[in-house]
């Protein structure tokens, strides 16, 4: 493959190069009959909780991280009731956006300073990409905005991350920023591995393995400069993708290295599998990704994996 041809197909793949792949809907009885749609486990205690009680502990956490399947609607109707609760307990966190690059946080900021913002003028001012439905993080964003919540650009651009997947980080961020992120320092072993397979399986095995190196390397970036955001307006609610939220490889790992960044909540929306119907199915036992899973239904969609294919070059 040569260079150039490399770049085009890592640009292909840096907005999903986490993103677990999604399966198609089960057949047979609906989905909502699963015995874990609609429940909510404690990954650490090894119960479940309520909603009502997991909106009291996250009232606790100086930073609250809510993950997602982008396209399940379940995930976001849930994730702004969580936000709400924390509302009505009288915190008054920011909220850090994946959907939004970090490069319009100006425009994003003067919208804001507007005395009626309004969410599709900070949709226009943070220029969201056409991959995301806005309709699902207009609820958020409006609530945000109904109670003067700080909105911030939490994600470094899909052009930044090619680049960084292309020429390294220090080329892009710079050597000191490379420092300060902690980009570094490798992964431990264990979470490489766990985001190499990750980034592989969401690409249905299909990815060359020659651009996995680059495609880790943004990820990386895109989860310590989410976490350097959060850092920065602490105390903070992340909106993110659940690879991004993940304890092992993801943004808390590089929020540990800040003041106080110990102490964060982790939620993962997780679709339910026909084949797994114990919680544990789905979280590595002793070292849990999420510190909760709320399980939900299948979003209907068609196998990703039947149309992919990377042609070699």
């Amino acid at each position: 493959m040569t260079p150039s041809a490399r770049c085009r197909t890592l640009l292909c793949l840096l907005m999903t190069a986490c993103a677990p792949r999604p399966v198609t809907m089960q057949t047979g009885p609906d989905a909502a009959a699963h015995p874990l749609s609609g429940r909510i486990w404690d990954t650490r205690a090894q119960d479940w909780v309520s909603m009502t009680e997991l909106e009291r502990r996250l009232t606790r956490a100086r930073y609250v991280l809510l993950g997602e399947v982008h396209d399940n609607a379940g995930h976001h109707r849930l994730r702004r009731g969580l936000l709400a609760a924390l509302v009505r307990d009288g915190r008054r966190p920011a909220i850090a956006m994946e959907q939004f690059d970090r490069e319009h946080q100006p425009a994003l900021q003067r919208v804001q300073n507007d005395p009626s913002p309004t969410p599709e003028a900070l949709k226009s001012a943070g220029r969201v990409a056409q991959g995301w439905n806005w309709s699902y993080y207009e609820p958020i964003v409006r609530l945000a905005l109904d109670h003067r919540l700080r909105i911030f650009a939490a994600n470094l651009s899909r052009a930044d991350a090619f680049r960084v997947s292309a020429e390294g980080a220090a080329a892009v961020l710079g050597a000191a920023a490379v420092s300060v992120l902690q980009l570094d320092q490798p992964l431990p072993d264990a979470a490489r591995l766990k985001l190499e397979h990750v980034i592989e399986e969401g690409h249905c095995g299909e990815a060359p393995r020659n651009i996995l190196p680059g495609m880790v390397a943004a990820q990386r970036a895109r989860d310590a400069i989410m976490a350097q955001a959060l850092q920065a307006h602490a105390p903070a609610v992340l909106i993110a993708g659940n690879g991004h939220v993940r304890r092992d490889f993801g943004v808390p790992h590089y929020l540990a290295h800040y003041p106080q960044g110990d102490d964060v909540r982790v939620v993962g929306f997780i679709e339910v599998d026909a084949a797994q119907l114990a919680p544990t199915d789905y979280v590595t036992a002793g070292a849990p990704e999420y510190d909760y899973v709320a399980f939900t239904p299948r979003t209907p969609r068609p196998d990703p994996c039947k149309e992919l294919r990377f042609k070699p070059r």
